[in-house]
């Protein structure tokens, strides 16, 4: 266990310095990376549309610079419909006739935000449906090691955007 969480604080150490490049933010937003590296919302971000991508990146330069108590409707909002877990909150935006929902949690480092997995919402109503459980899983995943983060980049970008 010891090792896991060494292990841990070594990556996020390196990731810091990498992101370092994001600027004077409040927050940097960060994305949940499984063990085969795979980066669900980097990818639903860049698959996307023009609109989805301005979208996000419209949401994310208003969030990353504001209190946590700031990140209200309309841009987000803290979930509370999670039995696993209390804090999560969702980035909330419009695309493609559809309302968007990464949602995620303040962490694992202090000043950063971490996407822990891209949802939508139709009728109040969001798919996955097991986005709590899911969102608790790979929060777990990080803290325990068996995942990682990395700073989301916009437009192909090689250093962290935003």
């Amino acid at each position: 266990m010891i090792n896991k969480i060494s292990k841990l604080e070594n990556t996020n150490k390196i990731e810091s310095q990498i992101c370092d490049v994001c600027g004077d933010f409040r927050y940097k937003i960060k994305c949940y990376v499984d063990h085969r590296s795979r980066n669900e919302t980097q990818e639903t971000y860049d698959a996307g549309t023009d609109d989805l991508q301005a979208q996000l990146e419209v949401a994310i330069q208003y969030l990353r610079d504001n209190e946590r108590q700031y990140w209200q409707r309309p841009k987000a909002t803290k979930m509370n419909k999670c039995d696993y877990f209390q804090d999560f909150f969702e980035i909330r935006f419009k695309a493609n006739n559809l309302q968007q929902r990464p949602i995620g949690y303040f962490g694992p480092n202090s000043n950063e935000f971490t996407i822990l997995l891209w949802a939508t919402e139709k009728g109040n109503k969001l798919d996955p449906q097991s986005w709590c459980k899911k969102a608790y899983e790979n929060m777990q995943k990080i803290i325990s090691g068996n995942a990682t983060t990395t700073c989301l980049r916009f437009n192909g970008d090689k250093k962290c955007s935003l």
